[in-house]
């Protein structure tokens, strides 16, 4: 087996989407054959870290999961891309997968670095071909996943939030104007994972107390009755008190509903994943519009959630909009293995000339 390094190990957000993502990361690289011996929380900052500096120069590989990262040279996409010429200075291949790119201007000199480089659409394939840089695309790797089968009649609506704090707010007085019981609100807050067996003894005893401090939180939430408007310090109980207590449990909200209207990015793919009709407000980048221009899905992003939650009686797919998504799905899990087969032969083939132990 081939030993990586995974660098933005996103699970530690208390979020499904990323959570499924870096577990979906772990099965397909085991698949192909390679075994992720560390992986880097995200915001830790491998350039502070000497131990980790001398595992890479000693990995076969690094992997930097990059998902809605890197973007508008922010401090931590800076982090993560000083990895590559990292890497390259020392002989380690470098791979960044599952991202986004959009509006960088630092990044692009680091970034000829990469040994290759995944996107999750062609709009930031686009803005990197611009610059002479070339990469592959391969859908979010939450599209991977083999969901939970489910027998559920569909029925009713769910109201999902957003990124940002005030389409939250949004989200929430939109469904409280609706007034109709048949529409549910459904957060992708999750439970924190415990951090176990990843190189990082001192984030499993963090990890530990934040799913205790969530669990009591999830508990408080529930005790408390939210008015038809919330105002910021409270979408944090909103989020708690409705969230699901597993991600197997969230696909099978998702799989039971006729319609979801989300701002979140993941809960359009998880959506995808189930075959669940939804509307989406957009969010902080190009990924969701590109995301259905990539599944032939139009007229599904709306400006608002009062707009998008007013036209639900035509959220249903038709026909050729199942078919579009059923194709999409199956045909983004096989560009996601054959996207790990890829890069273990690329390492394989770059080492052999440089005489490197097999």
């Amino acid at each position: 087996m081939l030993k990586a390094i995974l660098f933005n190990d996103t699970s530690h957000n208390k979020h499904y989407g990323c959570q499924i993502v870096v577990k979906q990361i772990y099965e397909l690289a085991a698949a192909a054959g390679i075994r992720i011996v560390r992986a880097c929380p995200m915001r830790h900052d491998w350039r502070d870290d000497p131990q980790l500096q001398k595992d890479i120069a000693s990995a076969d590989l690094c992997l930097i999961n990059g998902e809605g990262t890197l973007h508008d040279d922010a401090r931590a996409a800076q982090m993560l891309v000083a990895l590559a010429p990292f890497c390259r200075e020392r002989g380690v291949p470098c791979f960044l997968i599952n991202s986004v790119w959009q509006r960088n201007t630092q990044l692009i000199e680091p970034a000829r670095a990469f040994s290759g480089i995944y996107l999750r659409d062609q709009r930031s394939q686009a803005e990197l071909a611009a610059v002479g840089i070339a990469s592959r695309v391969v859908p979010d790797l939450t599209l991977s996943m083999i969901p939970p089968s489910s027998q559920a009649q569909r029925q009713g609506f769910l109201v999902n939030g957003s990124f940002y704090e005030e389409r939250t707010q949004e989200a929430w007085a939109a469904l409280q104007q609706a007034a109709d019981p048949a529409i549910g609100y459904l957060s992708i807050q999750a439970l924190p994972l415990i951090q176990t067996g990843k190189g990082f003894p001192a984030y499993v005893w963090k990890s530990l107390r934040s799913r205790f401090k969530a669990w009591r939180a999830r508990r408080q939430a529930q005790q408390t009755t939210l008015g038809k408007t919330i105002e910021r310090k409270q979408i944090r109980l909103l989020r708690w008190k409705y969230c699901a207590t597993s991600d197997a449990a969230f696909l099978g909200r998702l799989a039971a509903s006729q319609g979801v209207i989300t701002g979140r990015f993941h809960c359009v793919t998880l959506c995808l994943l189930t075959g669940t009709p939804f509307f989406a407000i957009g969010s902080n980048t190009h990924k969701i519009e590109a995301l259905l221009e990539a599944c032939q899905l139009q007229g599904r992003v709306y400006p608002d959630y009062a707009s998008a939650l007013a036209a639900r009686a035509g959220i249903a797919f038709d026909d050729a909009e199942r078919q579009a998504v059923a194709n999409f799905v199956r045909g983004s899990r096989q560009q996601a293995q054959q996207m790990f087969v890829e890069i273990a032969e690329a390492v394989v083939a770059a080492r052999l000339p440089q005489g490197r132990p097999q």
